[in-house]
């Protein structure tokens, strides 16, 4: 990974502290492949690359394994998390229990402002796709579901989904092509949109867990192949 690249990567988004925004962009660097499976993370190296002092990192590091993004083996540097079958397994299985008990949350309370705004958003998701600015469409993508989920206020089930979804993106990222796929998610998460919006939770559960289970068979499908050849 370049000096370069990680830097345009920090220039990006500022958090409220620093320990809090080298956190965020050694996270969006491992989500986003700039910092691979495996690879170590040299305190000073990654210190001199961000332009901040060992301290700062010393912090991210250690949040960043708290999310299972980060590997400490004892005695030896941090690395960036491998990937594996199993650990896909077990993030997706988390989030198809979470996510529908939120989305059921958020269905009892939706109006039709909410549908508004999130339509606005898929909207938007779906022409950045077709654009080719994955980039920008993985960040609607997550704000529109988010923006779901958060309608239901369950402050601790977010944080949760949260770190889960982090995880699974590096698997999406890894197998998933984007714009091939982008036509049918859509339908999938206007389907889950319009149950919301008819405050049928029982409905907007059972389509968002039959997105999530599509989502999931086809980056397990897609990453077992990759990953065998690693």
């Amino acid at each position: 990974m370049s000096d370069e690249t990680l830097r345009n990567i920090v220039s990006s988004r500022k958090p409220p502290t620093l320990a809090a925004h080298v956190t965020q962009e050694l996270r969006d660097a491992i989500i986003q492949g700039e910092l691979k499976p495996g690879e170590p993370l040299l305190l000073g190296e990654l210190a001199k690359r961000l332009d901040v002092s060992v301290m700062p990192v010393r912090e991210a590091l250690k949040r960043l394994e708290s999310e299972g993004l980060v590997e400490q083996p004892p005695q030896k540097e941090a690395r960036v998390a491998r990937l594996s079958l199993e650990d896909l397994d077990d993030t997706y299985a988390a989030r198809m229990l979470l996510e529908p008990r939120v989305i059921r949350r958020s269905a009892q309370k939706f109006t039709d402002a909410d549908y508004q705004r999130l339509s606005a958003i898929l909207e938007r998701y779906e022409i950045a796709y077709e654009a080719g600015d994955e980039a920008e469409g993985r960040r609607l993508h997550k704000a529109f579901h988010f923006g779901m989920y958060q309608v239901g206020g369950s402050v601790w089930l977010l944080r949760l989904i949260s770190t889960l979804w982090d995880n699974s993106e590096r698997y999406r990222r890894l197998s998933l092509t984007q714009r091939g796929t982008v036509h049918d998610r859509r339908q999938e998460h206007a389907g889950v949109l319009d149950a919301c919006r008819a405050n049928n939770p029982d409905q907007a559960a059972k389509l968002l867990q039959a997105h999530l289970q599509r989502t999931a068979t086809l980056v397990f499908e897609r990453s077992k192949s990759l990953l065998e050849q690693a």
